[in-house]
């Protein structure tokens, strides 16, 4: 679904609307299920964090390099646009780099 089209009251209409759905399948779930499906939202929580925590770090990184005057232009993985790092592939998706 396209968000960045839609009014603030559409968009928490829409939030509304999936809250409700999943109120409804935790409804339906057994408490073994309801646990197994929250350790894995946190699970991904988590890897989310990681992620972005290690974009944060890698752009604060790039940040203090162009300050000193260091940095040449960085370099990008060519399928997820995230930096490339030191390896031969990307440490975000794990594409090959160039």
């Amino acid at each position: 679904m396209d968000y960045m089209g839609m009014t603030q009251e559409e968009v928490q209409k829409e939030i509304e609307r999936m809250q409700r759905e999943l109120e409804e399948q935790l409804a339906k779930m057994t408490p073994e299920e309801r646990a197994a499906a929250e350790a894995k939202a946190q699970q991904a929580m988590r890897e989310d964090d990681a992620a972005l925590q290690k974009l944060m770090d890698d752009a604060t990184k790039i940040a203090a390099d162009v300050a000193h005057g260091v940095a040449a232009k960085p370099k990008f993985c060519g399928n997820c646009g995230a930096p490339a790092g030191t390896g031969n592939f990307c440490e975000f998706c794990g594409s090959p780099l160039s």
